[in-house]
């Protein structure tokens, strides 16, 4: 299991200084949300191969694979194809994704629809290395995240002949909006977002400052996913390494 953190663009330099000084750290994942940013990232390439980090690329909140539009949709493939070319020197071990979103009343009609859309995305998107989708919450207004149950991943899983695809496991998102991930989809979990929050907002805090149990921690850590990223507050970092470590 590689012990990762999270990172943007803005805080980049901050993340990798982290990692310097803590040597249980062997993975980063990098948010991206913009083509350009690829030569940003690939400015911090030695720095990153000196550190013997592993990396994986956290794509935008805004792609949208159960996207209606199929033009739009078509899109979002080129961009991630075009990303993963640009960054190829960096050997990226997985890209990280949410399904997207839909209309609330359109996705009450046909969930199955959308589920059947984000499929096609993924077999149309032509790239070698493991696609992880990951679990999210919804506050139900106009428009609903997909994928906020264990349903909607079973189902891709199911019926998907991508073998590169796996399931991410978000803590965060779990607690605000819960359902047996963990119990349904343990075979598919290679990567673990790990973050405690108050079970309303995703604040994305440290282990032990909202409402994740020991236990829940515990649960995660037997899983042994190939990757568990502190997708945290930075400050919080160091204490919830201490937390995993029993």
């Amino acid at each position: 299991m590689r012990i990762g953190i999270s990172a943007l663009i803005f805080n980049l330099e901050e993340a990798l200084s982290i990692c310097k000084k803590n040597k249980k750290i062997n993975h980063i994942e990098i948010g991206i949300d913009n083509l350009y940013e690829c030569e940003k990232i690939l400015k911090y390439k030695d720095k990153i191969e000196i550190l013997n980090l592993s990396v994986g690329i956290h794509l935008p909140m805004e792609l949208n694979t159960c996207e209606n539009i199929e033009y739009i949709r078509n899109s979002w493939i080129k961009f991630i194809e075009e990303i993963n070319t640009k960054l190829i020197s960096l050997h990226i071990k997985y890209f990280n994704l949410h399904l997207g979103y839909v209309m609330s009343n359109r996705l009450k009609k046909n969930r199955k629809k959308y589920l059947d859309i984000s499929i096609d995305f993924f077999r149309k998107l032509n790239i070698e290395c493991n696609l992880s989708i990951e679990n999210v919450y919804t506050k139900y207004g106009d428009f609903s995240n997909i994928g906020n149950r264990s349903y909607d991943f079973e189902y891709i899983f199911n019926n998907s002949k991508n073998t590169n695809l796996c399931f991410c496991y978000d803590t965060g998102h779990n607690l605000i909006n819960r359902d047996e991930y963990i119990q349904n989809l343990k075979q598919k979990i290679k990567i673990v977002h790990l973050s405690d929050n108050d079970g309303i907002d995703d604040i994305h805090i440290g282990v032990g400052r909202g409402i994740l149990t020991i236990n829940e921690v515990k649960e995660i850590i037997n899983l042994k996913p190939e990757y568990l990223i502190l997708e945290i507050n930075h400050n919080h970092i160091e204490e919830s390494i201490n937390k995993i470590y029993f």
